[in-house]
């Protein structure tokens, strides 16, 4: 069960080094103005999510970094979820992606619990 977290923790690293980039340079600053946040939320979203990226990627070392990134990267997704559903008004599917990504930090949680 071991490797199979370490590649989780590399795949999510990924993924939130790529979305954390792809908020920071604007390039989904329609979907947060969409949603009604303020321009500075793109850059403190992406911030959290470029961080949160480096400690699970560290985290593989340390599992307090990756539980800490998890519980973050996790409320984070979770934010998201709950801002296209309620906020944007968008179907269902469109939260699933945001979803998958909290249920993946959550068992990287519970793996290090």
């Amino acid at each position: 069960m071991g490797v199979i977290i370490i590649i989780l923790q590399v795949l999510l690293g990924i993924i939130f080094i790529i979305t954390g980039s792809k908020i920071v340079s604007g390039a989904m600053n329609e979907e947060f103005v969409r949603m009604g946040y303020p321009q500075v939320f793109n850059q403190i979203t992406g911030a959290i999510e470029l961080l949160g990226a480096l400690n699970m990627l560290f985290g593989i070392f340390n599992p307090y970094l990756a539980m800490g990134a998890s519980v973050v990267l996790g409320c984070t997704m979770l934010a998201g979820a709950l801002s296209l559903i309620f906020l944007a008004k968008d179907p269902l599917i469109k939260a699933l992606p945001a979803t998958i990504l909290l249920l993946l930090n959550v068992l990287i949680f519970c793996y290090y619990i």
